[in-house]
């Protein structure tokens, strides 16, 4: 669950009701699956409570609007709270980087990205939605770059604010464009050639 869904959590176990924590994988899941086939704005939370199987008030206890819901779905597509514990730290920094972009994006996911796509085509009409999006997203995004990168400078060097910033930016730019804007798949093989010809000839200076 992502930082709405916990902090919810947190309100009700203080008002004594204890969330079931199962059925919140069922909830984001349909959500993602509708979000796919149906975009945002004709997606309920009846329908979403009919897919998975749960009454709308299981839902509202933990998400007070869907725009709320839908942002921890993308969390959910996302995990940075586990993600970078799952990296192999053992390979080398073009294979993490390759590694976070291709978790993060759910490259292989076609209704993950079908899901992403819809998310990107509501951002124009949607300010809450958009900017609930880039406060959750944009500071766990280049925390976790961050930590990828920090391990492979040399010593006493360190990244510029400016430079982390667009070290960050790089890969979701390009992919979330593809994704929303043009509305193409991506694969490993894609994130691999924005890592090669973009973000590892930024950082040779630094590694």
């Amino acid at each position: 669950m992502g930082q709405n869904g916990e902090q919810q959590q947190k309100e009700e176990g203080k008002r004594g009701r204890p969330l079931d924590l199962s059925l919140n994988k069922a909830i984001l899941e349909a959500t993602l699956d509708l979000l796919a086939q149906h975009g945002f704005d004709a997606l309920t939370i009846e329908a979403i409570a009919q897919r998975a199987k749960v009454g709308k008030a299981t839902i509202y206890r933990r998400w007070c609007s869907k725009v709320e819901l839908v942002i921890d779905a993308a969390s959910f597509m996302s995990p940075y709270e586990t993600l970078l514990e799952q990296l192999d730290k053992s390979k080398g920094l073009r294979e993490q980087l390759i590694d976070l972009l291709s978790t993060t994006f759910q490259n292989e996911h076609e209704t993950h990205q079908q899901a992403m796509a819809q998310i990107g085509s509501a951002l124009a009409n949607h300010s809450d939605l958009e900017q609930g999006l880039h406060t959750h997203f944009n500071s766990l995004h280049r925390s976790a770059v961050e930590a990828v990168i920090s391990p492979f400078l040399k010593e006493g060097h360190q990244l510029a604010t400016k430079d982390l910033d667009l070290l960050s930016d790089v890969g979701p730019a390009l992919m979330m464009y593809r994704a929303w804007i043009i509305r193409k798949p991506f694969d490993r093989s894609y994130i691999e050639r924005i890592v090669d010809r973009l973000m590892m000839p930024l950082l040779e200076e630094w590694i």
